[in-house]
């Protein structure tokens, strides 16, 4: 162990802040040479480092299930992870460094802005980029597309679930409060085309600074169009800083968050301001071990290290993991990055759950469509 401290201490000069190999053995600094290596760029520092971390965390217990099983064809995997700080140019420099170091895949990237980042570079060096949080939000095209295999749905199906409910349950009125960036104006733009799909327009659209500095008049300009629910398109401490602003005004409304802010994290900074707080989710409950992947996500973290709770962005990180892990056993005995890509893209429909599935196959990257809700009760636990 004393030999990889050291070897991640000196990598952190150069920005490498996470050298995971996915092995029983952590002695050796550098994975063996017959190992399977798998690159990930994430949040591990910064606002994020939380669902970072987590995302490390259970990528590594997958990965480490399958090797304590055999591996893949006799082959461990291992992971080597490089901290971003969920900013885009650092995850592009991180997927050069990744390319540069061999690995045959990167994993998970996380947040639209980044994930744009760094897939134009993998595409140009022919480096398959196996799921992310913000894929499809990107819509990779030409060379980026053959590369980027996407699981999650995209943020316009989490919009378009939340504008359902909303007027399923009579809630006409419906704002939308979306963070002053590229992200936040592609959510605000997909609810005005789902509010529009409903018959309706938005009762008002707030732009927030992303420092939350105009709050206080986000939340004025809410309070005097009367809105009975907000969609939501901002990361966690926006999001917090509007919802908790709001209800210390005594506004009522309703406010529908993205499935990535789904997470234990802002529950405890939303404090006592839980209610009437909806969530997206992407994944069934991780907490109903009476579907199969669920069970199977549970039991790899309590067989691990992981002193991680189970998560929506927990199990669906572990279902990313299984989109990937199906590719390299079928990729054959030596595993390149060619011959994963042509795996997945014959993996066909791969089923998880009735309710849940994805399906590649040449020029064909449909991920998952399944969107669901999630609220969170006086405990403090996630209800759907």
């Amino acid at each position: 162990m004393g030999t990889l401290r050291h070897a991640v201490a000196r990598a952190g000069a150069a920005g490498l802040l996470a050298l995971v190999f996915c092995s029983t053995s952590m002695a050796q600094a550098q994975a063996p040479a017959d190992d399977i290596l798998i690159g990930a760029s994430l949040p591990l520092s910064g606002p994020d480092a939380a669902v970072g971390q987590e995302t490390l965390a259970v990528a590594k217990a997958a990965f480490d299930a399958v090797n304590a099983a055999g591996g893949i064809q006799g082959r461990r995997i291992s992971l080597l992870a490089l901290d971003d700080k969920f900013q885009p140019a650092r995850a592009a420099e991180n997927a050069r460094k990744l390319d540069a170091q061999g690995v045959v895949a990167l994993f998970n990237c996380w947040g639209t802005a980044s994930c744009g980042a760094l897939l134009p570079v993998a595409a140009q060096a022919r480096l398959p980029v196996v799921s992310g949080i913000g894929i499809a939000d990107v819509g990779p095209q030409g060379p980026a597309a053959r590369y980027a295999f996407n699981v999650r749905p995209t943020t316009e199906d989490e919009i378009a679930r939340m504008v359902r409910q909303m007027d399923t349950i009579g809630q006409r009125r419906i704002a939308v409060a979306y963070q002053d960036d590229a992200f936040g104006r592609s959510g605000q733009a997909a609810a005005q085309r789902m509010l529009a799909r409903a018959g309706l327009k938005p009762a008002g659209e707030h732009a927030m600074a992303r420092d939350a500095g105009n709050m206080a008049a986000v939340v004025e300009a809410l309070r005097r169009s009367d809105a009975q629910g907000v969609v939501v398109v901002a990361p966690p401490l926006t999001a917090v800083a509007l919802i908790r602003q709001a209800r210390q005004a005594g506004l009522a409304a309703q406010f529908y968050c993205l499935a990535a802010q789904a997470h234990r994290a802002m529950v405890a900074q939303l404090g006592e301001h839980t209610t009437g707080v909806v969530f997206t989710t992407l994944v069934p409950s991780p907490w109903n071990a009476g579907l199969p992947v669920v069970r199977d996500y549970q039991q790899v973290l309590r067989g691990g290290n992981s002193r991680q709770e189970f998560s929506y962005l927990g199990l669906e990180v572990y279902i990313n993991a299984r989109v990937l892990v199906e590719g390299l056993r079928k990729a054959g005995s030596r595993v390149t990055r060619e011959s994963l890509v042509t795996a997945l893209e014959s993996m066909g429909e791969k089923l998880f759950t009735p309710t849940l599935s994805v399906h590649y196959g040449p020029g064909s990257r449909q991920g998952s469509s399944y969107v669901g809700l999630t609220m969170v009760s006086r405990s403090g636990s996630f209800i759907e």
